[in-house]
């Protein structure tokens, strides 16, 4: 696979991160990343997100302004929120966010890009969480699109012994029209990667979405996705609500 120009070495970054990781932590405000990477493009984001059992609802949500500096590297700074049960909402975390564009759209039967997330709590008994993985996307024609991104993250000076979990994100949709797509979105964690938890004890969601963009004069545009998933097996809330909305600039 040839890789584009100045990808070489951050793709070489992120698999470093790859070599030694701790589970990610599924948030109910998380969502499918894409691999595409626009030079220039700058965008203001909104994500909430809300989840009900087993336990007290949980909810989150956080504000991240990105920016693509080159054609093949688009970094991104949230600030993020939490709120569970009757505990206030608060600040929760910081993340930083670099996405990589590895290959030319439409070059290969599906485009690759990689990620690579540094997020710091509040708690410091959290430590410090990284998130790395590879983003994959391709067509069955052209109304029809999937992503899937495999993930696997590292802790470290956190209070509690590292591990290396596997995660995933999917996404299917159907392009009716730009401001209206429908589809399906699914996330999961299956545990440490070389020896998956017990099915009860994995989390897993599914279900419909909703996506759509407005033009709305020169390079501004609205997009926004929301989708309701429900929990699949027993150690995943039993309904999550989330939506995203950003505004490119």
């Amino acid at each position: 696979m040839k890789l584009r120009q100045g990808s070489c070495l951050a793709c070489a970054a992120v698999l470093v991160v790859l070599t030694a990781s701790n589970p990610a932590r599924a948030e109910p405000n998380d969502y499918v990343l894409l691999p595409a990477v626009v030079q220039g493009e700058r965008a203001l984001e909104l994500k909430l997100g809300s989840a009900d059992g087993p336990g007290p609802r949980d909810s989150a949500g956080s504000v991240s302004l990105e920016y693509a500096p080159t054609d093949w590297w688009a970094t991104e700074f949230y600030v993020q929120f939490h709120h569970s049960g009757p505990d206030r909402t608060g600040y929760d975390a910081v993340e930083w966010e670099n996405r990589f564009q590895l290959t030319e759209p439409g070059q290969y039967a599906a485009d690759w890009g990689m990620v690579l997330e540094i997020e710091k709590p509040r708690d410091p008994n959290e430590g410090w969480h990284v998130n790395a993985g590879p983003l994959i996307q391709g067509s069955f024609d052209s109304r029809w699109q999937w992503n899937f991104n495999p993930m696997i993250a590292q802790t470290w000076s956190g209070a509690s012994p590292a591990t290396t979990d596997l995660a995933y994100q999917a996404q299917l949709k159907y392009r009716y029209q730009p401001a209206f797509e429908v589809g399906v979105q699914g996330f999961g964690d299956l545990g440490p990667w070389y020896h998956w938890s017990a099915m009860d004890a994995q989390s897993h969601n599914l279900g419909p979405a909703v996506f759509g963009r407005w033009p709305m004069g020169g390079r501004q545009v609205l997009y926004y996705n929301m989708g309701w998933l429900f929990g699949l097996t027993s150690a995943t809330p039993h309904n999550t609500l989330r939506a995203q909305i950003e505004f490119e600039f």
